[in-house]
């Protein structure tokens, strides 16, 4: 890390103009003024990869980041803008680009079919054109694509080395309340198998090429999307109804052999627009309309894609087994819902989870609930998990590593583009080597890799409109662990966060972490390594950029640096309040560990203030620490004698 030596004494600054370019971020102008108050550069913050010996496994993304980290605001401002309205596919084709590995000069392509697998011999069932043509889209992913895709991704892996990633490797996400109930003996021996796992895993892990399978799955996405766009347009404008549609059907001979024929194969299904029950382990569902209950099931020992489209009804989807919902595992996995206030009741690996492959879950509208455990709404593990929701007021609740979670060369994200949506992770799985009521979260934006092992992935939550609230316990709200990216965007809307502990704006060990707020009145909630704090190698940052807002933590917390960390909290405008428990190690710290110190920079850049702690409206101020100190400034021009300088 570039953190130097600082040999001159700190001194305070004279009074002088403190209005901002017209063409400079705040933010940038508040970095810029402070770093220079105390004689850093932002260059100081940065990260030297060679800290710790490079795996296989780093993301290029992450890798340049930890070099520049306060790029980071650049990155979250490129991530919200990567969404496009009933587009899915383009905003997936932006994540898959972030899956980069460091070093990577080279991406492999999905399978590519040609036309003689395109032109299987199915009989035509139907005699809709336009059905028909989505059909035969969706067959030629399941039956060539999906699967090709996937052996290019483990064409170097043995039977046994296959078998391992839904058996030992996923038991390294899997945790079970009953361990709290455990010896110290025992906690220790489940710890050395887990450790074994990662070393085996470790050993060949390098060998998967996640690319063909994640390009196929994108591929699908944007090409069915034409297809079923087709389709809604035809049934709109009423040229045709599905009843017709499902009623125009060819005749069948006698004894005739069904998988033969298209969309009658074994393992599809297609509901009119009654309230229709679907029960089992699906290839492909296409339900016209009405109330349904999905009750779905996956078998991992036999992976498969899996295509669900459902155009309307109040739906309710269940999951008998892990692996379902717009799962991927092993394979692709897309649920599409049109309209409808729906219900997601989910196990494990669900709902937006890319597992060693892509996952997807679209909903386009309706106040929709999500529930589930482990690995869920957006996650990825050496995969694409993606949760878009574009209308509605939703309600989110996991477990852990869920909504927005990146693991070892994976990507896990939810965007929610319009509605007063909640946010709760945790509750279920006790923090158990800290503290005796609270709970694991690693959610809601958050980044895992394995230390020292493995690297891991980018967590991100993406929420556009509404008054939305978080609420976590331990490791959530744009935080990461090892060689990882947390991050939350919110847009709009009076934001309510509240984490216990390694949140909004965290990262512990050699990783990143990043929230920003645009809009609102926000409230932001935690104890400790809250808010803008960065501990052993690592950066976490805090940028709220408009509205009235109030911030309250105990300890290490608002712009604090630790064992050579760099924490920052930034508050471009608005009337906010402050509060801290601890004055000797908040707003604006960094500890001296390991001779050359930290940082931690506090800016706040309008407004009329209230303060507990260092800091003072219309202010600067130095903390005994290496390198810390904040601000409290106008940034629209004022006599300087109203600025008061420290003494």
């Amino acid at each position: 890390m570039n953190m130097k030596i600082i040999i001159a004494i700190l001194f305070c600054l004279a009074p002088f103009s403190i209005s901002a370019q017209e063409d400079e971020k705040p933010e940038q102008f508040g970095l810029n003024h402070l770093t220079e108050y105390l004689s850093l550069k932002q260059s100081d913050i940065s990260f030297r990869s060679d800290y710790t010996e490079p795996d296989l496994f780093r993301l290029k993304v992450i890798a340049d980041l930890m070099n520049q980290p306060l790029e980071m605001i650049s990155y979250v401002d490129n991530l919200k803008s990567s969404f496009v309205k009933k587009q899915p596919g383009l905003v997936a084709s932006y994540l898959f680009q972030d899956l980069q590995k460091a070093n990577q000069t080279y991406r492999e392509k999905a399978y590519f079919a040609d036309i003689s697998e395109i032109q299987r011999n199915y009989n035509l069932y139907y005699t809709d054109i336009t059905l028909n043509q989505l059909l035969t889209r969706a067959a030629v992913y399941l039956d060539v694509v999906f699967p090709r895709s996937i052996d290019k991704s483990l064409a170097l892996l043995s039977k046994d080395e296959k078998k391992f990633l839904t058996n030992q490797f996923k038991e390294l996400l899997v945790q079970r309340v009953d361990d709290e109930f455990l010896s110290v003996e025992a906690m220790d021996s489940l710890d050395k198998i887990e450790e074994v796992y990662i070393e085996e895993f470790v050993a060949f892990g390098n060998k998967i090429d996640k690319d063909p399978i994640i390009d196929a799955g994108i591929s699908s996405v944007k090409e069915l999307m034409l297809e079923i766009n087709s389709l809604r347009q035809l049934l709109k404008s009423k040229v045709i109804s599905s009843e017709k549609i499902l009623n125009d059907a060819v005749y069948l001979p006698k004894n005739a052999n069904l998988d033969a024929y298209l969309g009658r194969q074994s393992g599809w299904k297609i509901g009119g627009t009654g309230n229709d029950y679907y029960s089992g382990d699906y290839k492909f569902i296409l339900d016209f309309g009405g109330d349904d209950v999905y009750d779905l099931s996956y078998d991992p020992e036999n992976p498969h894609g899996v295509i669900i489209i459902d155009l309307s009804g109040n739906d309710t989807y269940r999951s008998q087994t892990d692996f379902t919902l717009g799962s991927g595992c092993l394979s692709v996995g897309l649920l599409f819902d049109f309209e409808g206030n729906d219900r997601y009741d989910a196990k494990s690996f669900s709902i937006g989870s890319g597992f060693f492959g892509m996952g997807m879950l679209y909903d386009v509208s309706g106040d929709d609930r999500y529930d589930g455990d482990t690995h869920i709404q957006g996650a990825g593990s050496f995969g694409l998990g993606l949760l878009i929701d574009e209308d509605g007021r939703d309600m989110y609740n996991a477990a852990l590593y869920s909504q927005g979670f990146g693991f070892i060369e994976g990507l896990g994200s939810i965007f929610d583009i319009k509605g007063a949506d909640s946010y709760y992770a945790g509750g279920k799985y006790k923090d158990i080597l800290r503290y005796d009521e609270h709970y694991l979260s690693l959610s809601q934006g958050f980044g895992y890799g394995l230390r020292p092992y493995a690297s891991g992935g980018i967590g991100a939550i993406v929420d556009m409109q509404g008054n939305d609230s978080y609420y976590s316990d331990i490791f959530a709200q744009a935080a990461s662990y090892w060689w990882s990216l947390g991050v939350i965007y919110d847009s709009s809307g009076n934001d309510s966060y509240n984490c216990f502990q390694y949140g909004q704006g965290c990262g512990t060990h050699m990783t990143l972490g990043v929230l920003i707020d645009d809009y609102g009145n926000d409230v932001y909630f935690g104890k400790g390594l809250m808010q803008g704090v960065g501990h052993d190698y690592s950066c976490g940052l805090l940028l709220d950029r408009h509205g009235n807002d109030t911030y309250t933590a105990y300890d290490l917390s608002q712009g604090a640096g630790s064992a050579n960390g760099a924490g920052l909290l930034i508050d471009n405008e608005g009337d906010d309040r402050y509060f801290i428990k601890n004055k000797k190690n908040t707003q604006g710290y960094g500890n001296p560990r390991r001779d050359f110190g930290s940082i931690g920079l506090f800016i706040d850049l309008s407004g009329t203030d209230q303060y507990y702690g260092n800091g003072k409206d219309n202010f600067y101020w130095k903390t005994k620490s290496k390198w810390g100190g904040g601000m409290d400034i106008e940034t629209i021009k004022k006599d300087s004698s109203e600025v008061k300088n420290e003494k």
